[in-house]
């Protein structure tokens, strides 16, 4: 975005030049072209920082309060975030896999 920036102010100054047949002079307008150049690239770095921090949606509402039961019928309303109680997602009859220790020495498989 910073480069968009940049080069619509070079742009400017091309056809400035070419449009008045000389280089402009005057400081009121370069004052204006670095104020302006400043003023997009920190907007511009603002605005993709806040659209790349912002939530990333994966299409479930995200809205559901207690009182609202989930459509599969779960008493659990974030159940469908979580995946479910399936292959061993939130399982309590075992150790998860993460959790299995290192066998050594004769214990090796």
């Amino acid at each position: 975005m910073p480069d968009f920036a940049l080069t619509i102010h070079f742009l400017h100054l091309v056809v400035t030049s070419v449009y008045t047949r000389t280089f402009p002079i005057n400081f009121l307008w370069w004052g204006l072209q670095a104020i302006s150049s400043a003023l997009m690239v920190g907007l511009g770095v603002w605005a993709c920082r806040y659209r790349e921090l912002q939530p990333i949606n994966f299409g479930g509402s995200g809205t559901a309060t207690a009182s609202q039961k989930p459509a599969n019928g779960s008493a659990d309303p974030d159940e469908h975030v979580r995946g479910g109680r399936g292959r061993g997602r939130n399982r309590d009859d075992g150790p998860s896999y993460e959790m299995v220790g290192i066998k050594e020495g004769d214990e090796a498989v």
